[in-house]
């Protein structure tokens, strides 16, 4: 009786294991827009320019150029909790760590970038790496200089919510944040949970974003700077956990974000509030998986492994397509609409 449940207790295991979603197997699935849900807030401008994104009907025209100013990784961390109160507690926390985070974030940027200015291009918009909007030395200076600014409620959030975090026996969450060679780390997700079985993350995380300040400091000030007519970021939201004796990574969710000047300006006499900003939200995507998928799974046969790996790619290029149609047909149909 003994073996018997041993070999159902393996069974059980090894099902689980085969049926653990794999990153590659999205390689097979080309249209993937309806996948990408839209992740910021849309309270339009109204005719003052108060509000949060973008109204194409005041803007008048698609963004032309847009420089892309930061791809990056960022691991939320996953802590697993073993024990009770009585017994006492224990904490084993995991996430991709920053060597890691630093060559996927150069690996998939580096395999990528064709195909999301490709998919840009579409709609009539250049996407633009740094080396192709770094044209002087102010720009150089401007970009390097550059940091994010956050309203004081927000950063009264980000207090409470570590405050949170150490009073519920997490403050072991280790969080990660790197990004690819030549990108500045322009950190526009907010802090967010993780589910350690289902290795994924929420299906949002800006939809309710109101802070002014970051959405103007980046909309406005760093494409002033740059030149350019909005900004865009990217980032991957990857967990990792021990499997099977060896570090396992997951992709949760890929998240696009687009921000530019606002095209209305603030009444004469009037002054800056939160109401009013002088950057704006174009649109944000975030792909989200309900299970995350292993990007590195446990494959003995080294063609095997190599071929999965290749799939990946293809698999992540079918992402980015697909987060950049969602923007893409989202601003011209919201041009359209203008028009009429």
């Amino acid at each position: 009786m003994k073996n018997l449940l041993s070999l159902t207790a393996a069974a059980v295991l090894l099902t689980a294991a085969c049926s653990a979603p794999k990153l590659s197997s999205y390689a097979a699935k080309t249209d993937l827009k309806s996948k990408a849900k839209y992740d910021f807030n849309q309270g339009k401008i109204r005719e003052n320019g108060k509000g949060f994104a973008i109204d194409m009907a005041a803007l008048g025209k698609m963004p032309k150029r847009i420089a892309l100013v930061s791809f990056y990784i960022t691991d939320p961390g996953i802590t697993k909790i073993s024990g009770t109160n009585q017994t006492g507690k224990s904490f084993n926390t995991t996430n991709t760590g920053s060597a890691n985070g630093k060559i996927f974030a150069n690996d998939f940027s580096s395999k990528s970038i064709e195909t999301i200015k490709a998919s840009f291009k579409t709609y009539g918009i250049d996407i633009l790496t740094p080396s192709e909007f770094l044209t002087d030395d102010d720009k150089k200076q401007a970009y390097n200089d550059f940091v994010v600014k956050h309203t004081n409620l927000n950063k009264l959030g980000e207090k409470l919510s570590k405050w949170g975090k150490k009073l519920g026996n997490a403050g072991t969450t280790l969080e990660m944040d790197e990004a690819a060679d030549g990108y500045n780390l322009i950190k526009i997700n907010k802090k967010e949970s993780s589910d350690d079985k289902k290795k994924s993350v929420p299906p949002q995380n800006l939809s309710g974003s109101l802070d002014g300040q970051m959405i103007e400091s980046i909309g406005y000030d760093l494409c002033k700077s740059l030149e350019v007519d909005a900004v865009l970021i990217i980032f991957n939201t990857q967990l990792a956990d021990t499997k099977w004796s060896k570090t396992r990574f997951w992709l949760s969710a890929v998240n696009m974000h687009i921000l530019g000047p606002n095209p209305t300006p603030l009444k004469e006499g009037k002054k800056d509030n939160n109401f009013y900003s002088k950057g704006l939200f174009y649109c944000g995507v975030r792909m989200p998986f309900k299970k995350g998928l292993c990007i590195n799974p446990k494959i003995k046969d080294e063609v095997k492994k190599t071929e999965n790996d290749k799939l990946n790619y293809v698999a992540y290029n079918n992402m980015m397509a697909g987060c950049a149609n969602k923007i893409g047909s989202y601003l011209q149909k919201e041009l359209d609409k203008g028009k009429k």
